[in-house]
């Protein structure tokens, strides 16, 4: 017969995300080519198997993000709870300070301590809620995904059962071999998944093979060794009453849930109870995993050698499963006549729970959201009041609740209590940013800050004074050097230079003559930098000293003779007298008359525009013009948005409006102080009210907290009640259920690899080594063991806190860290599981999708 050999590809079910690879090494069975020409079933099967990929590998996207989601909660919850843990710590001891409050402002102080707490409170309780919110979506995309797989994988199966109508009884049964461990691999990933598995498999024997051995001895006689090769049909079906009751306990989706709904881990004030539940759950636990364990062992210490030993131990746990659901019969038909007797106790705790469930709704839903009852209404009398809070109020923006226009602070009716304190906080804000971190209790603190402010303000009128003047001299100026002909000026020096040059030798060194091309050059210069700020271009130097020609002449005019016309090479000196004056040259007059702008020295125009923007800024000008109006306190007032605000602080207005706000600065802070009563009345009367609606909103609360409270007493006292009668059978129905689940794991694992084994040595003769089975009981016996050890150290710690509560060492934070903590520690466990599952059903399904491109061609 041929063999045929299956490469990894991999289809998915159950919610997992799976990528097919895949390829195949084989001849083609007998039988298939007939089958060439009605192949459209397998080419349906294909594309139906194509369609699961594609849904899968979108579950996995939703199952990888629905991980990171819950890694973020656990990170973010532990620093939430300990904030929560120590804000109510923190009121506490608030509450306990106000009502040993002395006087009226420790009390208010206490109040708004208080109320601040409880803002806090409500902040990082609703960003709880929130981050768990995220968590839920994440768990209900992942939901909605797995579901879409878990349709594309019915369809796909749905159409592989009809394309096996095409195929050999021979092939069938291949076909059959090989759904079987995929099965088998499914109820596994189920289990970890779900808790349960829908999928149901029934193994019926369909043929013995028998095989004999022939061997040679030493003596050349010869011994025949005979055995039996069991073969089966494996009949595959559905139970959906196996998912009826919804997630198990222990399952990954059940740990999930419990993760989003962790807010709900509190201890009721029961904590001793609690950890004593925590205790024996935790021996429970111990108990069926050593049992799992000693039975592994046992399975291991038989030393099976052969298909039929393995099969037989199949039996055995079959037996055992069998007579341990024949208990659980027993004990569910005397759990049933304990029903029957007693109605009321069972009715009492589903009414119980679902009234403490609906409480817990109910106070989740409506925390921290109860509305005013009645509306709110507070009007500012005082004008200067009024002026100090609307002045801070910047331009184009208002403050809830607050009318700038009449002065009203007010609120509506049936508004929710925290928007009411919202804005009762943005009043007091603004009435601390009026009265400018003011101590109103202490006002005298103020009047140095006042002082202050004169000083600032009288600088100010100083500064402004000043800069107007020089406005003014400067608007003067260019009036005047509008006035000055410079080209006059110009025209004059060059005549004056003409005329000394049409003098004698003799007469050119006379004083009188040198001086009068002096005197036309000073006036030159004097109007060039009048008007244009212009100077020589050329420079004339005595000693070290190097000058602007125009500058050593308007400096001194004698410095034309004694500096100018020497350094020129003019005029020369002998013994105090003049030896020489000869002609100024062509070059030398460029020299004395070609002038340019002083880039260091502001023309006059620049000069009043300088002072203008000083004095009043440029937001007033029209172009590029300066001023030549004065501007109004008013005009300075209306274009800045208030006498008070940063712009005019900040020299936005000139010195005008920084004297503007220094006044209105001086005059708000006097105004504080005239109207220190007035603000603290003020204040003092929101803080009350914030207060009245804090009460309100406690009371609420409490309310709520009540209901809850009033509701789990009555649950307890039901389950107390129900547990007195039903205990002992529900846990002996608990204790059988655990043992034939275990002993269904370990039979189903055994007859997954009994079934490769099979499927891998199909019809050969060639049945090849059964380690694959003992190591795989091996493997799921180190897991036994080292879940045994967890659970001694779970019992362990289990008895450490209840030691440390008898020491008032461990709290209900605590417990509810640990408990956070234990489900994550959980869900890491079960997904390993699962992810074990899966590896076993990938290998399972890539030949599946194997067989199905061997029937296609």
């Amino acid at each position: 017969m041929r063999k045929w050999t299956y490469l990894v590809a991999t289809l998915l079910m159950a919610g997992t995300t799976a990528t097919f690879t895949g390829c195949i090494d084989t001849d083609e069975p007998e039988g298939i080519a007939e089958l060439r020409g009605a192949k459209s079933d397998f080419i349906k099967a294909q594309a139906a198997v194509e369609l699961v990929e594609a849904e899968l590998r979108k579950a996995q996207v939703a199952e990888q993000e629905l991980v990171n989601a819950g890694l973020a909660l656990q990170n973010k919850s532990a620093e939430i709870d300990l904030q929560l843990h120590e804000l109510d710590i923190q009121l506490k001891q608030l509450l306990i300070e106000k009502e040993e409050a002395a006087t009226a402002q420790a009390k208010a102080e206490a109040e708004a301590a208080i109320a601040k707490a409880e803002a806090d409170k409500t902040k990082w309780e609703n960003e709880k809620a929130l981050i768990v919110e995220q968590y839920k979506e994440k768990m209900l995309l992942a939901e909605t995904a797995t579901a879409k797989a878990q349709e594309a994988y019915k369809q796909a199966m749905e159409q592989i059962e009809a394309s096996k109508l095409l195929l050999t009884d021979e092939e069938q049964a291949r076909l059959n071999g090989v759904q079987a461990q995929v099965a088998y691999a499914k109820q596994a990933m189920d289990k970890a998944m779900y808790g349960y598995s829908t999928t149901v498999i029934k193994r019926i024997l369909s043929s013995e093979v028998a095989n004999s051995t022939t061997t040679t001895n030493p003596d050349e006689s010869t011994e025949t060794n005979s055995s039996t090769t069991k073969y089966y049909v494996y009949l595959i079906t559905e139970d959906p009453t196996q998912s009826a009751d919804g997630y198990k306990a222990g399952s990954l989706k059940k740990l999930q849930e419990q993760l989003a709904n962790y807010s709900d881990i509190v201890a009721d004030n029961n904590l001793e109870a609690v950890l004593d539940n925590a205790l024996k759950n935790a021996e429970f636990a111990l108990e069926m995993t050593q049992k799992y364990a000693d039975n592994l062992k046992a399975i291991l210490d038989n030393e099976y050698t052969t298909v039929a030993d393995w099969e037989a131990e199949v039996k055995k746990l079959e037996e055992e499963i069998a007579a341990a659901k024949v208990k659980e019969q027993q004990y569910n038909i005397e759990k049933g006549k304990l029903e029957v007797a007693n109605p009321k106790l069972i009715s009492d705790l589903d009414a119980t729970s679902n009234k403490l469930e609906t409480a817990k709704n109910n106070q989740n839903s409506n925390k921290n959201k109860a509305k005013t009852a009645a509306a709110y209404s507070k009007k500012v009398e005082a004008e200067s009041v009024k002026k100090g809070l609307n002045d801070v109020i910047p331009s184009g923006t208002t403050v809830a609740g607050y009318n700038s226009s009449t002065g009203t602070f007010a609120y509506a009716k049936s508004i929710q209590i925290t928007e009411a304190q919202s804005q009762i906080d943005g009043w007091v804000k603004l009435i601390d940013k009026a009265t400018k971190g003011v101590d109103l209790e202490n006002i005298e603190w103020a009047k140095p800050q006042l002082a202050t402010a004169l000083a600032a303000q009288k600088e100010a009128e100083e500064n402004y004074a000043k800069d107007y003047k020089a406005w003014e001299d400067a608007m003067a100026a260019y009036d005047e050097s509008l006035k000055i002909e410079l080209e006059k000026s110009e025209v004059a020096a060059n005549a004056a230079i003409k005329k000394y040059n049409g003098l004698k030798p003799e007469d050119r060194k006379k004083e009188a003559n040198i001086d009068a091309v002096a005197t036309a050059l000073v006036a030159y210069y004097k109007d060039a930098l009048a008007k244009e700020a212009q100077v020589t271009k050329a420079t004339a130097t005595k000693g070290s000293d190097t000058k602007k020609i125009s500058a050593w002449l308007i400096a001194d005019a004698d410095n034309f003779k004694k500096v100018v016309g020497v350094d020129l090479g003019f005029i020369t000196w002998d013994a105090g007298d003049i030896a020489t004056a000869n002609e100024i040259s062509k070059e030398n007059i460029g020299k004395l008359i070609d002038v340019e702008q002083d880039s260091s020295v502001k023309t006059p125009l620049e000069k009043w525009k300088s002072a203008s923007s000083a004095v009043f800024s440029d937001n007033f000008n029209s172009g590029n013009n300066p001023r030549r109006l004065p501007v109004s306190k008013d005009e300075v007032i209306a274009a800045a948005g208030g006498n008070h605000v940063d712009a005019l602080k900040n020299g936005n207005y000139g010195s005008l409006g920084k004297m503007i706000w220094a006044t209105a600065e001086t005059a708000s802070l006097q105004a504080i102080i005239d109207q220190v009563e007035t603000y603290k009345a003020l204040k003092e009367a929101f803080t009350a009210q914030k207060a009245v609606e804090q009460a309100a909103q406690d009371k609420a609360n409490t309310a709520l907290a009540d209901a809850v409270d009033k509701a789990k007493k009555a649950n307890d006292e039901a389950q107390a009640a129900y547990d007195k009668v039903f205990k002992e059978v529900n846990d002996n129905i608990a204790t059988v259920q655990k043992e034939y689940g275990n002993n269904e794991i370990i039979k189903g694992k055994i007859e997954t690899e009994i079934t490769v084994y099979l499927n891998n040595n199909f019809t050969n003769g060639d049945l090849g080594s059964l380690e694959a089975i003992k190591n795989l009981v091996k493997q799921e016996h180190m897991i036994a063991l080292a879940n045994v050890t967890a659970t001694k150290a779970d019992v362990a710690k289990a008895k450490r806190n209840i030691e440390k509560l008898a020491a008032g060492t461990y709290t209900d934070t605590d417990y509810i860290t640990e408990s956070l903590a234990s489900i994550q520690e959980k869900i890491k466990v079960k997904e390993a599981e699962y992810d074990a599952a899966k590896a076993d059903y990938d290998a399972a399904s890539a030949q599946l999708k194997a067989l199905l491109a061997i029937f296609l061609k």
